[in-house]
């Protein structure tokens, strides 16, 4: 495998930036699929949570996919860094009012407040948000030289 790596001039810090672009990519195209949810949790001080939800998940596919791509990462990692700088806002909001979502009757997703049992996930995506900002964040550096 080593000697692969090595023929392809693939690196570990290029496999790094394949797994966190395609978790990024991932949660991107999840805005699509599970609008309902990511409305929900944009806090209610923002007026537009629908342009909130489809800006970011737009933002996490391109970026995630310039992460990938050498030329591009660190113009990526940057733009991660700012989407994530500006998203935790919504995680800050979601530890301090226990929010929750449920799917109501009509099949409507909906944000709950003081929401019981949901205080420690809520405070794990604090931290949690943190890593992924600073694991992105190693890539906004001049990349290694390519295995010879």
């Amino acid at each position: 495998m080593k000697n692969l790596l090595r023929a392809t001039k693939i690196t570990r810090f290029d496999i790094e930036a394949f797994l966190i672009g395609a978790a990024f990519i991932w949660v991107g195209i999840y805005h699509f699929l599970n609008q309902g949810f990511f409305e929900a949790i944009v806090p209610t001080w923002f007026p537009y949570p629908k342009l909130a939800n489809l800006t970011s998940g737009v933002t996490e596919i391109i970026l995630g996919a310039g992460l990938m791509i050498r030329k591009y990462r660190r113009f990526a990692s940057w733009g991660l860094l700012i989407l994530l700088a500006l998203v935790y806002p919504a995680n800050i909001d979601m530890f301090i009012n226990d929010v929750d979502t449920a799917t109501n009757a009509a099949g409507v997703t909906e944000r709950i407040v003081d929401a019981d049992g949901v205080r420690v996930r809520n405070f794990i995506r604090l931290p949690f948000q943190l890593l992924f900002a600073w694991l992105v964040w190693r890539h906004t550096k001049v990349q290694p030289p390519k295995v010879e």
